[in-house]
């Protein structure tokens, strides 16, 4: 049910399609002169320790015993350090001095173990080191170290009348590699050197990581030793803000000087040309997310792979967070299923809902918003005003209704709700791609609201939010199933003249219940949904099987050219109560305000948003009571704007 998040290890499949990076590396360092110092670069989770997997597998070997040392015939061997886990519980001096002590005597085991007797006249002034020379790191200090490197350690060891110095220590691990290699050249198994793998230098504090970087040149930079790094250079930066300031143009130079004299050989992780089409697949399909039928599916993968190059990106890591969310909301969505309801089957949810999740992931101040108003395309000057955003000026109009990405109202919403943010700003075009994208995937006849109001209850339960508690996920069949078995009997007793009969419309509740006013199926009919708004419980009504043709672009001019502008008055009035009676209620949409306007035909629309405090109290009879009077009312002002249009058929003719 879970993608593990570990480095590749050897001989496992090429999830990425980045083979032809490692194998240049690796013909790379068998060609390359020695010393030599090569930087991994990567942000945390690019998958820099897979690939110094792979090089010390390919150059060095699997780790070894002591037999295997014995009679390792790879052309390098391999030390491995973990600067994370030195780090861990001590000071910056013990942590420099951990790593130095660690990595010598891991040279120096192999070469005693490989060649026995070998290395043994350096023994000693490597048992000096470590007692007295540590001592003189650790009173030097480390901030000082980076200062002066490796002749104010050796001015600090003579002070101290030490034997050994760091020169010293150098001198002898270089005379202990060449007396190695040459005792593996004569039994015919001759060896290229050392390769020292540095690992996790983006796991500790920068400064620190910095001091490290200078430690391991002074003292390791060593004929038959290659030294490879995985770290980024922008926690070289970081870290040497305390020797040259924040970066400037002025002083951008300092800093690549001082990352050019430790590395001689900086490699960037491929990241934009991993191939994560078929990883994204196959790990879809390994969680329960997809049918393995999907395989062969290259128009559903290129969607997926779109979706997350427009959100989260092609970082490993994020991939693999990105597919254990998905996983549980799955889990969580079949488990919570009832037999009569639809499952994530389809297409277009499951594209839908896998992109919802990346944009809680990516995006979570988009995600946030799109629990309170999920019909992004509705958002306009109300949202404006509810978010507080700016005006846009007339130069900046122009500007977004030439661009295909923000001409529309909704989208320049968007627009300036990413303002808000660096981040999303510098990412506001993806951002437009990515809602639109969402939007074409929705089939005629869906409509946009409710499908992301379903699935983004689901994904709630995932959300991570700073300041606000998450949206909660609401399991809509049976919270609907229950209200509308409360509703019947009371609106039974409530009927009017105008329709005396009421029954619910169909047997099957998924994400909505829908409750007819007549005997012929889906007319005079409303639906009703539950979700949720900040801490409130929201219901939602909406009526708008009517529709009629106009001849102008607006429904009140056509009334009034059918002379029918008395009856609209009273009607207006009438609905003006409607809305004071019931002050819980919001009226999203106006039909006596506006109309929509689909093939030559007005479309008027009446929804109603009615907020409670929790679930619990659908269930008390005052709300029942209220909420049964608030339908009879509804389905009352409906049945007089249908005859109102009705009346303007007629005269039309």
């Amino acid at each position: 049910t879970s993608i593990v998040d570990i480095p590749k290890k050897h001989g496992e499949t090429d999830l990425f399609g980045i083979d032809r990076y490692s194998k240049g590396l690796i013909k790379f360092i068998r060609q390359s002169d020695t010393p030599i110092t090569i930087a991994i670069q990567g942000e945390w989770g690019s998958g820099k320790t897979s690939l110094m997997n792979t090089l010390q597998n390919e150059l060095c070997g699997a780790n070894y015993s002591t037999e295997q040392i014995k009679d390792h015939r790879n052309e390098f061997y391999s030390i491995w350090i973990n600067t994370w886990q030195y780090s861990l519980m001590n000071s910056q001096e013990e942590t420099l001095v951990s790593i130095v002590t660690s990595v010598s005597t891991q040279i120096m085991n192999i070469i005693s173990t490989r060649h026995i007797g070998a290395g043994k006249k350096f023994t000693n002034g490597l048992v000096n080191f470590i007692g007295r020379g540590t001592k003189s790191l650790l009173k030097i200090g480390a901030d000082k170290i980076i200062e002066g490197g490796g002749d104010v350690i050796d001015a600090l060891v003579d002070r101290e009348k030490a034997n050994q110095t760091i020169k010293g220590l150098r001198d002898d691990l270089q005379g202990a590699i060449v007396e190695c290699l040459e005792k593996d050249k004569a039994i015919g198994l001759p060896k290229k050197g050392f390769i020292v793998f540095v690992d996790d230098l983006d796991r500790i504090d920068p400064p620190v990581a910095v001091q490290i970087l200078e430690l391991l040149k002074n003292i390791f930079d060593l004929e038959n030793c290659v030294f490879v790094l995985a770290i980024d250079y922008d926690v070289v930066i970081k870290g040497l803000k305390p020797k040259f300031g924040e970066l400037t143009e002025k002083n951008e130079r300092e800093f690549r000087s001082f990352f050019d004299k430790i590395i001689q050989m900086p490699f960037s992780m491929p990241v934009a040309s991993y191939n994560i089409d078929q990883f994204l697949i196959n790990s879809l399909i390994k969680i329960g997310y997809l049918q393995e039928s999907k395989l062969g599916d290259n128009v559903f993968a290129h969607n997926i792979t779109t979706i997350c190059n427009l959100s989260v990106g092609n970082n490993p890591r994020s991939l693999k967070r990105l597919l254990n969310t998905v996983s549980l909301i799955n889990i969580i969505s079949k488990e919570t299923a009832d037999t009569d309801e639809t499952q994530i089957n389809d297409d277009y949810v499951l594209l839908i809902n896998f992109a919802l999740i990346c944009v809680q992931i990516a995006y979570p101040a988009l995600y946030k918003i799109l629990c309170s108003e999920s019909d992004f395309k509705k958002w306009d000057q109300n949202m404006v005003n509810s978010l507080k955003l700016r005006a846009l000026t007339e130069n900046e109009l122009v500007k977004l209704n030439e661009s295909e990405e923000f001409d529309e109202e909704w989208e320049k919403v968007l627009f300036r709700i990413c303002e808000r943010d660096n981040y999303l700003t510098n990412r506001v075009l993806q951002i437009s791609q990515l809602f639109n994208l969402i939007a074409k995937m929705l089939p005629d006849g869906e409509e946009l609201g409710n499908t992301l109001s379903d699935l983004l209850a689901l994904s709630s339960v995932t959300d991570v939010q700073a300041f606000d508690k998450p949206k909660q996920a609401i399991n809509k069949g049976p919270v609907l199933k229950s209200l509308s078995a409360s509703l019947m009997p009371l609106l039974k007793n409530k009927l009017r003249p105008t329709f005396p009969l009421v029954r619910q419309q169909s047997k099957k509740v998924v994400s909505n219940v829908y409750i007819s006013f007549s005997n012929k199926d889906w007319k005079d009919c409303l639906g009703i949904s539950v979700g949720q708004i900040k801490d409130n419980l929201a219901i939602e009504i909406w009526y708008h099987p009517w529709a009629f043709k106009f001849v102008t672009s607006s429904m009140q001019d056509d009334i009034k050219n059918a002379y029918l502008t008395n009856e609209l008055s009273i009607l207006i009035s009438e609905y003006n109560n409607f809305i004071q009676k019931y002050p819980l209620a919001n009226f999203k949409y106006n039909p006596m305000e506006k109309s929509y306007y689909a093939k030559g035909w007005h479309v008027p629309q009446l929804t109603i948003t009615y907020l409670i405090n929790n679930l619990d109290d659908i269930s008390s009879p005052d709300f029942l009571n209220t909420f049964s009077d608030l339908i009879i009312d509804f389905m009352d002002c409906n049945t007089k704007l249908n005859q109102l249009i009705k009346d303007y058929a007629e005269k039309i003719k």
